[in-house]
């Protein structure tokens, strides 16, 4: 095997090794909003906050009123749940565990 070739595959293994690592300490966050009448709440807004005040993208719920966060470091954060788009949001405080963070259902207006 031609030397160029064997570091190529040397470094695009010792890549994938790095890259792997540090997903292995990111965790996927599911829950799921509902109305109080039971039916599942659809396209509401859901975020993060980290300790340092830093708000991740929103996710949205879909039809069955579930939303999934991924690639979430584990920690303390805030749950933020967007019922009206130009009001407060909803806050819960959360700890996120690896790999998955189940959070109970939550009734929304």
């Amino acid at each position: 095997m031609k030397p160029k070739i064997l570091l190529l595959k040397i470094a695009l293994c010792g890549l994938f090794l790095v890259l792997a690592a540090g997903l292995a300490h990111a965790a996927t966050l599911r829950g799921r909003l509902v109305h109080q009448n039971g039916y599942p709440a659809t396209a509401i807004a859901v975020t993060l906050v980290n300790a340092q005040g830093v708000r991740c993208s929103p996710t949205y719920t879909g039809a069955d009123g579930m939303y999934y966060l991924v690639n979430v470091p584990p920690g303390p954060y805030h749950l933020e749940i967007w019922i009206y788009p130009k009001g407060a949001p909803a806050v819960f405080q959360i700890q996120v565990r690896d790999p998955l963070t189940d959070i109970a259902q939550i009734a929304v207006p």
